[in-house]
């Protein structure tokens, strides 16, 4: 396993240098990725954006912490909770948690998904403030199985101001995975089998409609990517190839790449400029009562 890793790191490394990119924020958020192929290789593969990760904090999290979500129904009461887990999340400078993992290889993440609309206000549901949503997930739960049955009992709420264009994405050390998503304020789960292929963009519905309908136009860039891999049978045992492909179609992009490894409780990432972080729970200090953040990126 160390081998393969090495392998995969030295290949990527060599790709992620070489891109030539932009700084700049895809506008339309069109870009990013999720490489899901536990069936092939025990992790799963994240590209973000570079202005979107630069500046971020990562954020050594123990068991026992207390947090609390305001209720924007009903101001004055609140949802309290203790983190079950110790945990590592990660934090860009807009203060948005965009990734994590528990002690237990059980991770979320953000993204980017266009046209979301988060729920109405129900009062017979749980409010989870959109800033600590990665948070409640990482806190609470060992494997989406459990995860997704408190899906069904919480509503998230935009505390931002600003929108919360993302969809929610989860894995485990069994190599499940489930894409949660809100569609003109319906919630949407879906739990595709491994390995498989999430683009940041369409709602997962229309990709799935694409690889089925095949005399569907994409309307993006995106899509076509999308349709490119679904329809060439492209191997799924081929993750470089996937991402070095990806990143082809996207070169005025500069990507940071998280290697999750749910089974060591692992997270390796790779910047543009080609540093390496790893964050290894066995090696993590946790100081009960107390989060540490360091800023890696």
């Amino acid at each position: 396993m160390q081998v393969i890793r090495l392998i995969l790191l030295t290949v990527l490394l060599a790709i992620t240098t070489d891109s030539g990119a932009q700084e700049s924020l895809s506008s339309n958020l069109g870009s990013g990725s999720d490489f899901i192929m536990h069936d092939s290789l025990p992790m799963s593969i994240r590209l973000i954006e570079k202005a979107f990760v630069d500046q971020t904090e990562v954020v050594f999290c123990p068991a026992g912490i207390e947090r609390s979500s305001q209720d924007d129904r009903k101001k004055r009461f609140a949802f309290y909770w203790e983190s079950k887990y110790n945990n590592i999340y990660f934090r860009n400078n807009k203060g948005i948690v965009y990734e994590g993992m528990n002690e237990h290889g059980f991770s979320a993440s953000l993204l980017f998904l266009e046209n979301n609309e988060l729920p109405p206000r129900e009062k017979g549901l749980i409010p989870i403030a959109a800033s600590l949503a990665l948070n409640f997930f990482i806190d609470h739960f060992k494997s989406v199985d459990t995860a997704l049955l408190a899906i069904w009992d919480i509503r998230i709420y935009d505390d931002t101001g600003n929108g919360w264009p993302f969809r929610i994405v989860l894995h485990d050390t069994t190599g499940a995975t489930a894409i949660v998503e809100y569609i003109n304020g319906s919630r949407q789960v879906y739990t595709p089998e491994s390995p498989a292929f999430v683009v940041a963009g369409p709602e997962y519905e229309r990709l799935i409609e694409l690889a089925y309908i095949p005399d569907r136009s994409p309307e993006k860039d995106i899509e076509k990517l999308y349709l490119d891999f679904i329809r060439t049978d492209f191997p799924p045992n081929s993750p470089l190839l996937l991402m070095q492909y990806y990143m082809e179609y996207f070169i005025d992009q500069e990507y940071y790449s998280f290697f999750r490894y749910p089974a060591d409780k692992e997270i390796i990432v790779l910047t543009p400029g080609g540093d390496e972080a790893v964050f290894k729970f066995s090696e993590a200090e946790f100081i009960p009562g107390e989060e540490v953040s360091v800023r890696f990126f």
